[in-house]
């Protein structure tokens, strides 16, 4: 949970970098946002405007306060897959936040002459984390429909 001026702690330093690592995934675990040590730049846009700031903040807050992060070591100690699952339900807590802050951290990361060219799903202003991964998912588990005949006789 951020200090009372807004400053983060060490604890959310690190959620936030795991965070940026898993909300824009990379080819390379050299290239993740994270890792590439975006989240002062992330950070420093969020506060350019008291309402980024405020998204910026309220996701921190929900990360902190995730249920699933309150293990020992917190949200760094979860698996992958577990990381993904926690940011989805804030996600779905905090759609306006989120896109907030999935907006900035994906237009830090691409601005960054160490990132590869901004790729063609990324250009829609319009992403929901997750979302490619749920339409294949239905996709595969819809039967195929058939079509139906009109059987009636004029």
């Amino acid at each position: 949970m951020p200090n009372q001026d807004g400053s983060l702690t060490g604890s959310d330093k690190v959620t936030l970098v795991h965070m940026l690592n898993r909300i824009i995934p990379a080819d390379s675990p050299n290239l993740g946002a994270g890792t590439l040590g975006i989240l002062g730049s992330v950070q420093e846009r969020a506060g350019a405007e008291k309402s980024t700031q405020s998204h910026f903040l309220r996701i921190v807050d929900a990360l902190s306060l995730d249920m699933m992060a309150q293990a020992v070591g917190g949200f760094a100690a979860l698996t992958p897959d577990e990381q993904i699952a926690s940011l989805q339900i804030v996600e779905n807590t905090l759609p306006t936040e989120f896109k907030t802050v999935l907006g900035l951290a994906r237009d830090v990361y691409y601005e960054d002459e160490r990132t590869p060219n901004r790729p063609k799903n990324f250009e829609n202003e319009n992403e929901i984390f997750g979302k490619i991964e749920l339409e294949e998912i239905t996709a595969e588990k819809s039967p195929p429909r058939r079509r139906r005949r009109n059987l009636r006789s004029k």
